[in-house]
């Protein structure tokens, strides 16, 4: 990119959990209270929330002293366009709505606390955006990511135009127990359809929710590509013969979708951006004209995110290790998924050890792909163990009722021990 020196900045904060969380309890010693059960989770709240105030701070000071600073519920939704330039700061949620309202204008995602969250999204922390300010953004480049339109048409003939998606759009019943009921229509082609709900996703969207669904076609794609992709999570069938040939595709056209269901349409993840889509709406999917520049470390690639995890394999006669080393948060994580399960096709590597031990951090939905594996392998009358967990990691299963669900060893050899008992052969 052309050394470049914007004149006229804005820089839109997020609150901390920690804040959102004291606006809802009153008190630090109500929040305290009903944080009790919990107190570690209070404070690695509070201490990212203290980390977040010294990265604003430092951004007023050392980076944009000149800019304006706002929190996003006081951003005018059509202030963008007074702007050279936007800067997100805080996570990849709040750098999607930021993102809905820049409209032509540049922006930056800066990571509000990198130690607790990666940021698949986000190019910069506050230190790396001070060098590239300093350096009028010589080492850096403007992308143009893809967009989703959608009209959503309701059965009295009225139409909305939701705002543009950047990640993805999940279409879904508004009662997660019941099934989402719809037909879906691509090129001539109709299939009605029975799912945990439907995903549209973009380049951006290609290492986001869809890194959780399983088995699936397509690896993470760039974010300026001229397509998306089509997801049916969890997909019904009433029997093995039954194929669908909407159910995971690429659209280079558009896509309708009529409900039928008491349903919703979120765009990407925000509960801001959620529109009821009843029975009989259809809404109608395809590539936006507009694009949203985005300013990325040259560094970063078009993909503008360094794994956070590092996966080394090995084999010890049936039973494949594989070591996990770094976050499981962000990225895409479902190279984890195929890397694992790929090193278990054969009928002689019957177990499989995972090695935590130099794991720093796991995410929910990380953990929600290990047990994906775990379901996978035993289906094929396989086994699998945990080794070297911290009491950290172990926490997050704790939290989401998941300890009980795998079985846990202190180190690689305790656990090829477990596997030699006569009870396990």
């Amino acid at each position: 990119m052309t050394s470049t020196k914007y004149k006229k900045v804005v820089v839109v904060f997020k609150r901390t959990k920690y804040e959102l969380d004291l606006e809802t309890y009153g008190s630090v010693q109500a929040y305290k209270e009903v944080a009790r059960q919990n107190p570690e989770v209070f404070e690695r709240t509070f201490e990212s929330h203290e980390r977040q105030l010294e990265s604003r701070k430092f951004l007023k000071s050392q980076v944009f002293p000149k800019a304006d600073f706002v929190f996003r519920e006081n951003f005018d939704p059509e202030g963008g366009a007074k702007y050279d330039l936007i800067v997100a700061h805080g996570g990849d949620n709040h750098f999607t709505y930021v993102a809905h309202l820049a409209g032509n204008t540049h922006l930056i995602g800066c990571n509000s606390d990198p130690d607790s969250s990666v940021g698949a999204l986000l190019g910069f922390t506050a230190d790396e955006l001070k060098d590239a300010v300093q350096n009028n953004f010589a080492q850096a480049q403007v992308e143009s990511w893809s967009l989703l339109d959608t009209e959503i048409q309701y059965p009295n003939g009225t139409k909305l135009k939701t705002v543009p998606a950047i990640c993805e759009l999940s279409i879904r019943n508004n009662s997660p127990d019941l099934t989402s009921r719809f037909w879906i229509s691509y090129q001539g082609k109709k299939e009605e359809q029975k799912c945990s709900g439907l995903l549209v996703y973009t380049g951006a969207g290609s290492t986001g929710w869809i890194s959780s669904c399983f088995p699936k076609k397509f690896p993470p794609f760039s974010k300026h590509e001229p397509f998306f992709h089509v997801y049916s999570r969890e997909i019904r069938v009433k029997s093995r013969e039954t194929e669908f040939s909407l159910a995971d595709f690429r659209a280079l056209d558009q896509v309708e979708v009529i409900s039928e269901m008491n349903g919703g349409l979120a765009v990407d993840s925000l509960t801001e951006r959620h529109y009821p889509f009843p029975p009989y709406a259809k809404a109608t999917i395809r590539l936006s004209p507009e694009k949203l520049f985005v300013i990325v470390p040259l560094k970063r690639g078009e993909f503008m995110q360094d794994l956070p995890y590092e996966i080394e394999q090995k084999r010890i006669n049936g039973t494949v290790i594989v070591q996990i080393k770094g976050r499981m948060e962000s990225g895409p994580l479902d190279r984890i998924t195929q890397t694992i399960l790929d090193e278990m096709v054969g009928t002689d590597r019957k177990h499989l050890i995972l090695d935590f031990s130099e794991l720093r951090y796991i995410s929910s939905l990380g953990i929600r792909m290990i047990l994906d594996v775990k379901m996978n392998l035993q289906k094929r009358n396989k086994e699998m163990a945990l080794v070297g967990v911290t009491s950290s990691i172990l926490q997050v299963f704790h939290l989401l009722g998941l300890s009980n669900a795998f079985q846990f060893y202190a180190d690689r050899e305790e656990a090829l021990k477990s596997f030699e008992e006569p009870s396990k052969s």
